[in-house]
């Protein structure tokens, strides 16, 4: 039964869409009307010069940002190479410190030791 109303909604929906959609003519004044309101506006070719400053000053800003991301970008670089370099300098700094170090206790480890002896050959 809930089928069948189902059928008929659907059927008189598609009349009601069928009668609201179905052609119409709107009559000679229309065509007036529309012609006159053409004939009203301005040219297109008035807005061209508005459109080519517009597209003039959109590729300004765009060759500038794109100048702008390249001098970040070097920048960035330029940093990274800098903290590369310093990073260096402090490992070759502490390399030496360490060497000094090393050898330093091995002149002390080899003073406090007796030179070697052929008697005391541990054998």
């Amino acid at each position: 039964m809930s089928q069948d109303m189902n059928r008929d909604d659907d059927h008189d929906v598609e009349q009601r869409l069928r009668a609201a959609l179905r052609p119409v003519d709107p009559g000679a004044g229309f065509v007036a009307g529309v012609m006159a309101r053409i004939a009203a506006e301005r040219p297109r070719s008035a807005r061209l010069p508005r459109t080519r400053a517009a597209a003039g000053w959109l590729t300004f800003a765009l060759a500038a940002s794109i100048v702008l991301a390249l001098l970040v970008a070097h920048q960035q670089q330029a940093r990274r190479t800098q903290q590369g370099l310093e990073a260096r300098r402090q490992l070759i700094q502490a390399l030496r410190v360490a060497g000094d170090k090393l050898e330093l206790a091995s002149r002390m480890v080899n003073a406090q030791q007796p030179p070697p002896n052929s008697s005391n050959s541990g054998a």
